[in-house]
């Protein structure tokens, strides 16, 4: 078979169906274009004469509109004038089908019926038509290409001019010279279709690679040097011992495609400068003559090294705590599982520590958010100056790390972990005149079973370091099998029945931090958020993450959200006095209160109880929460929200499908994660990252508010960006909803 494609050589496409598929596409878009904006008149058709797609050249030629022809026969649109042209006209496309090769009819004298503003009128035309096979996947005709060429103006001329091509022979060269003519257009189009696209564009010739071809994004690739008539080693020599002149002999060798995605490769783009390295999504696709035999290799691609930086930033934070650096829990967890899969006969075993600061609250609540985030970033050095490079560190969440030692029996790992205790106990950290001193709990747990899962092995260690605390802190627990039971034992009765005394004794207390306006459109009211805090038998006050988790494992927070939503209610009916200034007060809902199906009720009759304006009270839900069951969530929000109630979704953003379900739940504010705000000044990842949420939310109707602004320069960057409101120690530091003034 020949002439199976109509301009430049012929690609073959590769052998397999999925790879030509993807072959089609990538070609698809670039035909569609040459076809639509060719200078010269194309129509395509089905083997049935059926014409599914018309050009705008064609269209000005015969002065159609283009919904008038499409799905109609080829004879319907433009009737015949007579018997011989139609059967001249039949056995050309009859011949294009049977033998799958492009027939040309050199000059085909076919009036035309021709659309004008003054209505319908006949002209006599003369005319060149090529038809050429366009093939499916499989090899088959599939459409017709159908290419007319008018050279009326031949045949109109005067009698002198008419002599002059009265001979066949001179038409024929006439109208060589016509297709040479449009070829040459043609070619021009395609090099101005190759320097506009988006991707670098290259092709080489013969089994040297010599460029024959290069589009202006191939140069800003390599830089600017002479490419055009120069083999691929003589052109880019910095290739060398990078494996791509290989790549490109193995293609022109095998005829088989080869795909690249972000591979890495090093050009030196000015004379004499340093090698930069960039990453490149790449085709080599081999360039076939009509016998079989490949004649040059076709590259494209696109540089994706930004997009590459970008997937690597974010690959290493979600494996990182963006605080310490460190690993985080997920990542702990799978070097665990790792190295549980390692584990055989001729090694010790593996030691798993679990280290739980003992003095970190103090810090924290003493100094604020900012002052325990230098804390936790001390110590993580500390603990990484004692360790070897081999050994997995990790931040597992709040005050708490973990520690892999691979390969380590028990008598050593006792030996480093006395080693990180007294490293801890002789940290001095001063911050704003006041010193604190360190001290930490450490459970350790030595295994050598393959069959140990990495929860179970997390989970003893961290049995272990509950008894060390137990037992006075500051000291070394060595798990022991019988220590599970005994701790969660322990642990239940302890806090069941702590939390149950205190909020029978009404000792959990409401501390408010301030919600400021950041935007000149925000709504200006007094908002704050309720937090809060348990006042122990001793009188101390326990921060919430203390007691939390434990409160939601053992199914207290329904019994503890209630016990705030009164409080809360009771405190804004006393504060809204005539006159006084608007409140806002926003109350979180935990996630089993989402599950309590009288909380709609109780919150409905708690507020006609006590008299409050549900347009004063917004409650928050945490992303992961709303999404553990979106249909009852967004169900729950609404009914709610019939009474008058807000709502705001907390931690927006720490899950990856955000964006996807925010448009089902009916909520009036966005609370940003804050692990998004606390380096909004250095990584830009994260302040992109804020402004596509601003942006959303602004569209959705929706305002936002960001959560850990801890000074000036960070306020002064959301407002720049869009956020709506900001919350932080940096705004205002929590304190006891009593005594908080309207501010």
């Amino acid at each position: 078979m020949q002439n199976r494609m109509t301009v430049g050589p012929v690609i073959r496409q590769p052998a397999g169906k999925g790879a030509r598929r993807r072959m089609l596409r990538t070609f698809k878009n670039y035909y569609e274009s040459l076809f639509h904006a060719s200078p010269n008149a194309y129509i395509l058709l089905t083997p049935d004469l059926i014409l599914v797609d018309i050009n705008a050249a064609h269209l000005r030629l015969t002065g159609f509109e283009r919904q008038e022809v499409l799905g109609r026969h080829l004879f319907d649109v433009f009737p015949v004038p007579g018997e011989a042209q139609l059967q001249q006209l039949r056995a050309s496309f009859a011949r294009v089908v049977a033998n799958e090769v492009e027939d040309t009819i050199h000059h085909l004298h076919y009036p035309i019926v021709h659309r004008t503003g003054t209505g319908e009128v006949w002209e006599d035309r003369y005319w060149t038509v090529v038809n050429t096979p366009l093939f499916d996947e499989d090899g088959e005709v599939s459409l017709i290409l159908n290419y007319v060429t008018d050279i009326s103006h031949f045949f109109q001329q005067d009698g002198a001019e008419r002599n002059r091509f009265s001979n066949l022979q001179d038409i024929r060269r006439a109208n060589l010279a016509l297709e040479l003519s449009a070829m040459d257009s043609e070619r021009k189009r395609l090099r101005a279709l190759m320097e506009q696209a988006p991707g670098f564009v290259a092709v080489g010739r013969g089994n040297r690679h010599t460029f024959e071809l290069a589009n202006k994004a191939y140069y800003q690739l390599v830089g600017h040097r002479e490419l055009l008539g120069k083999p691929v080693r003589e052109a880019l020599p910095e290739l060398e011992g990078q494996g791509f002149y290989e790549l490109l002999d193995q293609v022109y060798q095998s005829g088989k495609p080869f795909i690249g995605r972000a591979m890495p490769i090093l050009f030196q783009q000015e004379p004499g400068s340093p090698l930069v390295e960039r990453y490149i999504d790449f085709v080599y696709q081999p360039i076939f003559e009509q016998d079989g035999t490949v004649s040059g290799i076709f590259v494209q691609g696109h540089d994706v090294t930004e997009a590459h930086e970008l997937s690597q930033k974010l690959s290493h934070q979600a494996a990182h705590d963006s605080l310490t650096g460190l690993f985080n829990r997920r990542e702990f967890g799978l070097q665990v599982e790792r190295a549980i899969k390692n584990l055989s006969g001729k090694h010790d075993g593996h030691s798993l520590m679990y280290l739980d600061l003992d003095q970190f609250k103090l810090v924290n609540d003493t100094c604020g958010h900012r002052a325990g985030d230098e804390f936790l970033r001390l110590i993580s050095m500390v603990l990484n100056s004692k360790i070897k490079s081999t050994d997995i560190l990790a931040r597992l969440g709040g005050d708490e790390f973990g520690l892999l030692l691979e390969n380590c029996p028990i008598e050593t790992a006792c030996h480093i972990a006395e080693e990180l205790r007294q490293a801890i106990k002789d940290v001095e950290f001063i911050w704003q005149n006041r010193v604190f001193g360190g001290s930490v709990s450490i459970g350790l747990l030595s295994f050598s079973d393959p069959a140990t899962s990495p929860a179970d092995a997390l989970s003893a260690a961290d049995s272990a370091c509950f008894l060390a605390k137990e037992k006075g802190r500051n000291r070394v627990q060595v798990y022991r099998q019988e220590d599970n039971e005994l701790v969660a034992r322990w642990r239940e009765m302890d806090w069941v029945g702590r939390l149950r005394t205190a909020l029978k004794e009404e000792r959990i207390e409401l501390y408010a931090q301030r919600i400021e306006a950041l935007s000149s459109d925000a709504e200006k009211v007094a908002h704050h958020e309720i937090l809060i805090r348990l006042r122990d038998d001793e009188g101390e006050m326990v921060p919430p993450m203390a007691f939390i988790p434990a409160a939601e494992r053992y199914g207290l927070m329904p019994s503890i959200d209630r016990y705030v939503i009164e409080k809360a209610f009771a405190y804004l009916a006393d504060e809204n006095k005539p006159g006084g200034r608007p409140l806002l007060l926003s109350i979180n809902l935990s996630g089993n209160t989402l599950n309590d199906e009288h909380i709609a009720s109780f919150i409905s009759k708690t507020a006609q109880a006590s008299g409050v304006n549900p347009a004063q009270i917004c409650f928050e839900i945490t992303e992961t929460a709303a999404v553990a069951n979106l249909t009852h969530t967004a169900s729950l929000i609404g009914e709610i929200k019939q009474h008058g109630f807000r709502f705001a979704l907390d931690d927006f953003g720490s899950g990856m499908s955000s964006f996807g379900y925010l448009k089902y739940l009916p909520v009036d504010f966005l609370k940003i994660d804050g692990v998004f705000i606390k380096h909004i000044l250095e990584d830009k990842v994260d302040a992109a990252m804020v402004e596509a949420i601003a942006r959303v939310a602004s569209v959705m109707g929706i305002q936002t508010v960001a959560e850990y602004v801890e000074n000036d320069t960070v306020r002064k960057l959301l407002e720049e960006i869009g956020v709506d409101y900001g919350q932080g120690y940096g705004i205002h530091e929590p304190e006891p909803i009593r005594s908080m003034s309207r501010r």
